[in-house]
């Protein structure tokens, strides 16, 4: 029988690719989702692993390409994100509704797709949240909205699928990404930002991937329905005041 498989989706990401990095180190099979071939494409080569091209607002391509990642699927890491900071006065029903496709939905169809041979398998699901779900910070209101609604997920399904399915979730503070350049170009912000952390930087993805893959992995035996704050200490401690 072939090596299980993980399906890392933001698989040419910084977080998904140091994911899926550490999930071929621990013995699985990877294949990669995403949007960017060329990305994809330079990923895979580095890590020696199939990959599949696919938009996660379009239901039946990410459907497609999931099918067309193979059998024995043991798990699944939705790693897709998307960082929309409006007010709330200048934020469009539009921003929220390209938000929760790309957050929420984008998940719940590829774990539709997944779930009977990761169900098969007994293995494990694992989403990304934010830290912004559960800590209100100005501006927020578009993603914060459809994290909080990766949280509600991530609880629900971990009752729905046991107990044969674990599901977890990763709620980063900022991260280094390509997603979060735009904010860290600037030096200044981007040192303001990290002193607002108990332990003052910006996150790496090595800080997620490898909490991510133990989840992911069968070294996990009994850990469901947990939401983990992978982000300094933000979400809990004060440095001031």
């Amino acid at each position: 029988m072939s090596k299980k498989k993980i399906i890392v989706i933001g698989g040419s990401g910084s977080i998904g690719s140091a994911i899926a990095r550490d999930c071929i180190n621990d013995g699985f099979d990877v294949c990669l989702i995403g949007r960017n071939y060329a990305s994809l494409e330079k990923v895979s080569k580095e890590l020696n692993c199939t990959f599949e091209k696919a938009d996660v607002t379009q239901n039946e391509e990410l459907k497609k390409a999931i099918s067309n990642c193979g059998d024995n699927i043991y798990g699944l890491a939705y790693c897709v994100g998307s960082i929309n900071m409006k007010t709330l006065s200048s934020a469009h029903e539009n921003d929220y509704i390209d938000s929760f496709k790309i957050n929420v939905l984008g998940a719940i169809t590829a774990i539709q797709q997944s779930k009977d041979m990761i169900l098969n398998n007994k293995g494990s699901i694992l989403l990304f949240s934010s830290v912004a779900a559960q800590q209100g910070f100005i501006n927020h209101t578009v993603i914060s909205t459809a994290k909080a609604a990766v949280e509600g997920l991530t609880v629900s399904l971990a009752a729905e699928l046991s107990p044969k399915v674990r599901v977890n979730c990763i709620a980063p503070s900022l991260t280094e990404s390509g997603m979060s350049e735009s904010i860290l170009s600037n030096e200044n912000m981007k040192n303001a930002i990290a002193s607002l952390h108990a332990i003052p930087k910006i996150g790496q993805a090595d800080d997620h991937s490898k909490l991510a893959s133990f989840l992911l992995g069968e070294k996990n035996a009994w850990i469901t329905g947990q939401i983990f704050h992978v982000d300094g200490g933000r979400s809990t401690v004060r440095k001031k005041g």
